[in-house]
């Protein structure tokens, strides 16, 4: 009698009720998640996303590019070391910094020579490229990602 018992009160519960409440609690999962994910953005009020205009040029290159998401610097000045997330290199050996482009042109990973190199009265965006889009654009080199500096032609 037991057994008749639980086997009818499961059927009594409806299939439509269960996706129901799957497909509702699903949709309020991703709409957490999307609250989160905005809210982390905005308490990081150093980080302004993948590009920065470049409003007051007495600020340092270093400045700038810290401001960008998904980067590093540790240091400041000329002597600064910047570092993109997802860097791909992970041995010892690797060097970690990405690729300098100015105007188009691959500078190198030096940060210290742009830092002398870029006249910040002329530059007008700095951006930055995560590793594997840069690795697109870029090759080998664009591995650790890439920090685009576009200036005022």
């Amino acid at each position: 009698m037991i057994r008749r018992h639980f086997f009818e009160h499961k059927k009594s519960f409806p299939m439509k009720s269960i996706t129901s409440v799957l497909l509702f609690s699903g949709i309020f999962v991703l709409m957490s998640c999307a609250t989160t994910s905005s809210t982390s953005s905005e308490n990081r009020p150093n980080r302004s996303g993948s590009q920065v205009i470049v409003d007051n040029p007495s600020l340092g290159l270093d400045v700038y590019i810290n401001r960008l998401n998904g980067v590093r610097v540790q240091g400041t000045g000329q002597n600064a070391v910047v570092i993109v997330r997802g860097a791909s290199s992970t041995t010892i050996m690797s060097d970690p910094r990405p690729l300098f482009i100015v105007d188009g042109v691959n500078m190198g990973r030096d940060f210290s020579r742009i830092y002398r190199a870029v006249d910040m009265n002329k530059v007008s965006t700095i951006g930055v490229i995560q590793s594997s889009r840069a690795t697109i654009l870029y090759g080998h080199e664009g591995s650790n990602g890439a920090i685009e500096i576009r200036t005022e032609i």
